[in-house]
């Protein structure tokens, strides 16, 4: 009886192909029970506020902190506020003029030269953002005295 290689091969290779398919299954299914187990285990953890101040990075320049209200000093021209505490032409989302008021929520935060606090205020459109109280030579902002 002569042996037939190619038939045998052909057996070979779709008993591997089977195989593979089975092996490759069964891995998938024992990771996706690893990953349902582990993530269920895990606590579940209630996210907390997290602030961008910097501590002491005014260097001592600084006559406001939180909680503070603040108005803008009577300089010429409003103080800008920010999305974020950066100097950029496109987080500037409104203005405060002078004699308007603000109650400082975080900072401060020493960032491009200036030293910026969050404030909410009804002048500023979505509630709050961030205005600079200085450059450390030159002040913007001060405590509000009624």
């Amino acid at each position: 009886m002569k042996y037939d290689w190619k038939k045998a091969e052909l057996h070979f290779k779709r008993k591997k192909c089977i195989m593979k398919k089975r092996f490759s299954l069964l891995w998938s299914i024992c990771i996706l029970v690893a990953l349902v187990v582990s993530c269920s285990s895990q606590p579940k953890s209630t996210p907390t506020p997290v602030s961008m101040a910097t501590p002491n990075c005014d260097k001592g320049f600084s006559r406001l902190s939180i909680g503070e209200t603040i108005t803008v000093i009577e300089v010429g021209h409003p103080n800008r506020v920010r999305a974020t505490p950066h100097v950029s032409n496109d987080n500037i989302i409104g203005q405060i003029s002078s004699g308007m008021t603000g109650k400082i929520v975080d900072g401060p935060v020493c960032q491009d030269g200036l030293v910026f606090w969050k404030i909410e205020s009804q002048s500023v459109p979505g509630g709050s953002g961030w205005t600079a109280e200085g450059d450390g030579t030159n002040r913007w902002l001060e405590q509000y005295q009624p």
